[in-house]
């Protein structure tokens, strides 16, 4: 029988009351009984519970891809004791649980025996614990859609995990590294929530309401991506890193600039000039969702894709400008045959630091360094908030995205602050909205959008 997935009814209605009066609510559990998403898959676990991979609804009107339901389908196909296994997070700070493909010929347990080196990591599986949070993770996911697809935030599902092969993971984690070392530490910090159980402070952050399973976000695992070394400019902690990005970083200080754009990058098809309008539009949409998310640990976890632009003079816009398109993989043949030129793209795939975090994106000032910002990035940000009060947003946020009422509040705050800034902004000439890379390289002349939205997204 298919389990599922919901708030407990207590807390659903003590998130309604809570967002009523504007109060803040305690975390809210899990319970496997009720519909959550579009489908829940469930996942034998012999002489236990089920655990539940939950496929999520998508916003009306979000930038949605086919390869992002695959994606979706796919994180919920994957199954530890069959199709796929699963180690310890044993590097950096968060003490994840990494998910592997099998090699030809390979078993879970085979590969998990050679601490899954020989095999190609899927997903990560993280939870409410050290810095990371739940809802960032799956409000990254959905927000990068919902803004038109910035930050290419890899797709994440609600996923449960039975929580004694929990605490087994972790005892592997802890035999495995020094106790000296950071990620020991978390783990450790984990390992008392998990076999507290029902006594666990921080349960029902961790745990499903029977206390059988821990829950968190499953999260692709990029390929082929690089540290974005341009984006980075130094610091020795999250506050000055951020203040060395509003203050030393190049792309930063162009996006400062007043000038059109057009004044600031050349409109030819050239690799310089495509790379510099995406790091101005990527900076520019960074700074969004990282100030609506509260992202406190950010800067030294921004990534690229090496991607190829160019433009099809065979597929052409109403007005006959050649449509602008993309393709992460052709051949060079097809390169030479486009006029195509490979540039960086911006991924942020490291989101689990955020939602009830310290928001280090608004505390350094961030949004005012943007003066210019992609439309589409504009208009559904401003569509956003005037969808914000519905209760069929609340209810999305709450369901798909785990938003207490604390967590939501601070987000609705966080939005009607940056979409009224930007607005005013706007209508005083101080933001321009031309960061859209079809028109400036379409070669046709450039009519600047008005700064007022109205309708909502499609």
């Amino acid at each position: 029988m298919r389990s599922r997935i919901k708030i407990a009814a207590g807390c659903v209605a003590q998130f309604v009351l809570c967002a009523a009066l504007g109060a803040p609510c305690a975390g809210a559990t899990l319970s496997t009984s009720t519909p959550r998403g579009v489908k829940t898959v469930s996942i034998p676990v012999a002489g236990r519970k089920p655990e539940i991979c939950v496929v999520p609804k998508h916003f009306p009107g979000g930038q949605y891809s086919d390869k992002d339901a695959s994606s979706e389908s796919e994180l919920c196909g994957l199954n530890e004791r069959t199709n796929a296994a699963v180690c310890p997070k044993t590097n950096s700070t968060n003490p994840g649980l990494d998910f592997y493909g099998l090699p030809d010929g390979a078993t879970p347990k085979s590969v998990e025996d050679a601490h899954c080196k020989n095999a190609k990591m899927v997903a990560k599986y993280k939870l409410s614990t050290s810095c990371s949070y739940t809802p960032s993770i799956l409000g990254y996911y959905h927000m990068s859609r919902i803004l038109g697809g910035v930050a290419d935030a890899p797709p994440a599902v609600v996923r449960t995990f039975d929580l004694q092969q929990h605490i087994a993971q972790g005892r592997i984690a802890m035999a495995e590294v020094p106790a000296s070392a950071l990620i020991h530490q978390t783990w450790a910090a984990l390992m008392a929530q998990l076999t507290a159980g029902a006594k666990a402070t921080k349960r029902d952050l961790l745990l499903t309401d029977d206390f059988t399973q821990s829950y968190g976000a499953l999260s692709v695992s990029p390929k082929k991506e690089s540290f974005y070394k341009e984006f980075f400019s130094g610091g020795a902690n999250n506050v000055a890193r951020a203040a060395n990005f509003r203050d030393k970083n190049p792309i930063v200080q162009m996006l400062a600039r007043p000038a059109d754009a057009s004044a600031l990058v050349g409109r030819s098809f050239t690799a310089q000039n495509v790379q510099t309008m995406m790091q101005l539009k990527d900076a520019a949409d960074l700074i969004v969702i990282d100030t609506l998310m509260n992202q406190q640990d950010r800067f030294g976890n921004i990534h690229y894709l090496e991607t190829y632009y160019y433009l099809d003079r065979k597929d052409q816009n109403p007005d006959g400008t050649p449509k602008l398109k993309s393709s992460r993989k052709l051949k060079p043949e097809e390169v030479t045959q486009l006029g195509a030129v490979q540039i960086k793209t911006m991924l942020l795939k490291d989101n689990d630091c955020g939602v009830d975090k310290t928001n280090i994106a608004k505390q350094a000032g961030l949004a005012q360094r943007i003066a210019h910002i992609d439309p589409v990035t504009y208009r559904r940000l401003l569509q956003l908030d005037a969808m914000m009060d519905s209760p069929a947003t609340r209810e999305f946020f709450s369901q798909e995205l785990l938003f207490t009422a604390s967590d939501y509040a601070g987000f609705r705050q966080n939005l009607k602050d940056l979409a009224t800034r930007l607005h005013q902004a706007c209508s005083q000439g101080k933001l321009k909205l031309d960061l859209d890379l079809q028109a400036h390289f379409s070669g046709a002349a450039l009519k600047p959008p008005s700064c007022e939205v109205s309708g909502g997204m499609q």
